[in-house]
């Protein structure tokens, strides 16, 4: 009996289908388990970094109090143990009560002090100690992230099905097209910001020095404290809004909902824009990387709205859903007229490509629609990657 070799392929490949489906099943299986003890693991590291973080403040508000206790009472030390030596001094002079009540004081003083700069001791000791762990926790909670983000892609990888070469070959381009533009992005945030350095607060500094440097009288020197404070207060100002730029400190003070808020309202004075922000359900706490991505994304959404809308009222809906969040951005204006990422690349409209990248490795979404009659909607979708 003669069997044909392509109906023996045939039928091998066709058994060998469940048991490999069967493999990958349990494969998943294995990952989404070693996932959920992950996240475990990354949820309690998250909840103790949020009471270490706590304690830390506490303790450096201690800290700065006690230093100031112990500049105090050195102060105090100081005269009283110059009253001391007068009294001493002129013994024939002071009655005996005024010597010891001298000698009391710069006692009772010394002690104190000493007691103070113990405290101040312990209180260092304990707030580095506290930041040490701190640090510890926080790189411990970025490795589990970390995981997870694998944990998905390799979830994601198994799950998808074999796609159409042209599609596969496109998303390579983009990628590769993204990968360039993000270094010429790079690059040139980095001359921006120097440059931004050399032109605001160096020059600002150097001119207070010159001014310093300057012989005045009596009454120019008033002037010129009055002027170099104010100069300072601008020159901080400036590094603030520098230090805002590259990553809003409020986002790990306050949280995400907070820092939009303070961000849109100077955005919509800048600009001379409404915009009405609405939150529907509960803020949930989210990693430092979940923060920036959708803080990042909401900047971007924004900046196209003032480059490219022509919109007179921007809504903004942060909608936190059991599973995931949800960031809406709608305007008014005048609407996209095709949505095509590769164009927006090759023509080095990096902002929103970048966004989408991230949102994409976070395992989201970022998506362009546009509004009916007019405006664009842009979307932001993030899971929420710890359980409740």
């Amino acid at each position: 009996m003669k069997t044909n070799l392509g109906e023996v392929r045939s039928e091998l490949s066709q058994s060998s289908i469940p048991a490999l489906r069967a493999a990958i099943d349990q494969t998943l299986t294995a990952i989404a388990d070693g996932r959920e003890q992950v996240e475990a693991i990354a949820r309690t590291t998250l909840d103790e970094v949020a009471r270490l973080d706590q304690e830390h403040e506490e303790l450096k508000q201690y800290c700065n109090a006690a230093i100031e206790q112990v500049e105090e009472l050195e102060r105090e030390s100081r005269k009283a143990r110059e009253r001391l030596m007068v009294v001493n001094r002129d013994i024939h002079v002071n009655r005996e009560p005024d010597m010891k009540k001298a000698y009391e004081t710069a006692q009772r003083l010394q002690i104190d002090l000493g007691q103070w700069r113990e405290r101040e001791v312990q209180l260092r000791m304990r707030r580095d100690d506290v930041a040490r762990r701190l640090k510890s926790l926080r790189a411990t909670a970025n490795r589990a992230e970390t995981l997870m983000l694998q944990f998905n892609h390799v979830t994601s990888y198994l799950q998808t099905q074999f796609e159409d070469v042209t599609s596969v070959l496109r998303v390579a381009q983009e990628h590769s097209l993204l990968g360039l533009k993000m270094l010429q992005s790079q690059e040139e945030e980095k001359r921006s910001f120097a440059q931004q350095l050399h032109d605001g607060p160096m020059q600002s500094l150097a001119s207070v020095a010159m001014m310093m440097q300057v012989p005045a009288t009596a009454a120019e020197s008033a002037e010129t404290v009055v002027d170099v404070r104010r100069r300072l207060n601008n020159i901080i100002g400036d590094l603030r809004q520098l230090v805002f730029d590259l990553r809003p400190p409020l986002l790990d003070d306050l949280g995400l909902v907070p820092t939009l808020k303070r961000y849109v309202n100077q955005w919509s004075e800048a600009n001379k824009l409404a915009v009405r922000i609405n939150l529907v359900g509960l803020e949930t706490t989210l990693t430092p990387t979940e923060k920036v991505t959708v803080f990042r994304g909401v900047q971007e959404a924004l900046a196209n709205v003032a480059k490219h809308a022509q919109a007179r009222q921007v809504t903004m809906n942060l909608v936190y859903g059991g599973e995931t969040l949800r960031v809406h951005v709608l305007d008014d204006g005048i609407g996209v007229a095709e949505i095509d990422w590769p164009s927006w690349l090759a023509d080095g409209k990096l902002g929103l490509a970048l966004s989408k990248q991230r949102f994409g490795m976070l395992g989201g979404s970022l998506d362009i629609s546009t509004i009916e009659p007019n405006g664009t909607e842009l979307t932001m979708e993030l899971p929420l990657i710890r359980g409740t």
